[in-house]
């Protein structure tokens, strides 16, 4: 188990709390961030039901 994964955790935190306390509007920052965080999660999700349809048409043409 790596050791300083908790301490680059903990580097990532302090980071963002610190630009934060840089910005002026910090509600379009929230905004942005959260816009970018589901475009992410919509795009994974997207992903994973075309690799399961994939797969399952592969597992299907193999047991024929």
């Amino acid at each position: 188990m790596n050791s300083l994964k908790g301490l680059g955790v903990c580097v990532v935190i302090a980071g963002i709390a610190y630009a934060l306390t840089r910005v002026e509007n910090i509600d379009q920052v929230i905004l942005g961030a959260s816009i970018a965080i589901i475009a992410v999660s919509l795009i994974t999700y997207m992903a994973s039901i075309r690799r399961r349809r994939r797969d399952h048409r592969v597992a299907r043409s193999r047991r024929l």
